[in-house]
């Protein structure tokens, strides 16, 4: 383990400021909750990419009226017109003619979705079955997706950031071998936690 504590305290607190930025929240908000620089908030947006604007080349071609029925309804099923759109090789904009002309509402992304209704949404999952939060909210299947707490969340600080330096130091190594050379070192880590982490850091690029 070479890290610093406080290096690994701020590499940590820059990976929140970047959930932070992936749940939609504006770089104002985030450096306002931190209480860090505006400046630093907006770096961290720029490297994970959270500071433009996702945009997609599509083809058009002829649909027939049955495989707009089958695109429709899987938007309406909860998928989003951008998926949908880059898989078929239609604009978004015609998909959202097609949903309109039968009444359909294709459902909201994560960034459509305002922080209260987020925070409401992150609540219910608790609960409930995630399709009925979908429909009731309106929302994609991925936002749900990305609204669920990730398992590596319920961890510890300090669990937490000894994961993270066995990460960094065994990037490649199964998930089980990890969680076996915690438990050699007193910290009970389930498999589930060490993918979902392993998967964040991997977006940031940390490993």
């Amino acid at each position: 383990m070479s890290s610093s504590p406080d290096q690994i305290k701020e590499e940590l607190l820059h990976i929140e400021i970047a959930v932070e930025l992936d749940q939609g929240k504006s770089t104002n908000e985030v450096a306002e909750k931190f209480g860090i620089k505006l400046l630093v908030v907006k770096a961290i947006a720029k490297i994970i990419g959270a500071d433009q604007p996702q945009t997609k080349t599509v083809k058009s071609r002829r649909f027939s009226e049955a495989e707009r029925e089958v695109l429709v309804g899987r938007i309406e099923a909860g998928e989003t017109v951008e998926d949908i759109g880059a898989e078929a090789g239609v604009t978004e904009n015609t998909l959202r003619r097609w949903c309109k002309l039968r009444g359909i509402t294709p459902p909201r992304i994560l960034e459509q979705i305002s922080i209260a209704e987020q925070r409401e949404i992150r609540e219910l999952l608790e609960e409930q079955v995630w399709q009925d939060i979908a429909q009731a909210y309106n929302v994609s299947r991925d936002a749900i997706e990305e609204l669920k707490e990730p398992a590596h969340r319920q961890l510890d600080t300090e669990t937490l950031s000894y994961l993270f330096e066995l990460l960094r130091e065994q990037p490649a190594a199964a998930s089980k071998k990890l969680c076996g050379i915690a438990k050699e070192a007193g910290l009970d880590i389930p498999e589930n936690a060490v993918s979902s982490y392993r998967k964040r850091l991997k977006s940031l690029n940390i490993i």
